[in-house]
């Protein structure tokens, strides 16, 4: 930073976290005994009832930060602001 002269309020991290929303339940299931032997299905089941979000969070070297992006899934296409 001191060799190229870069000031702190010019200087920025940015990271994200992904979390997923939705209903993370048990169901209970019926297996043969020969599927549940070759233990190819015992993971959860996914009903397709989650999305994932990310967050994005950006700090200024000063310590000052800019607010959280949240980004989702869109319903009806590209929005313009």
């Amino acid at each position: 930073m001191k060799d190229y002269d870069i000031a702190a309020e010019n200087t920025y991290n940015i990271d994200k976290k992904g979390f997923m929303l939705g209903i993370t339940a048990r169901s209970k299931r019926v297996f043969t005994r020969a599927i549940w032997e070759q233990n190819e299905r015992r993971a959860a089941i996914q009903d397709n009832n989650r999305e994932w979000i990310l967050v994005i969070a950006c700090i200024c070297g000063d310590g000052s930060s800019l607010p959280p992006g949240i980004i989702y899934e869109g319903k009806a296409g590209i929005q313009s602001s």
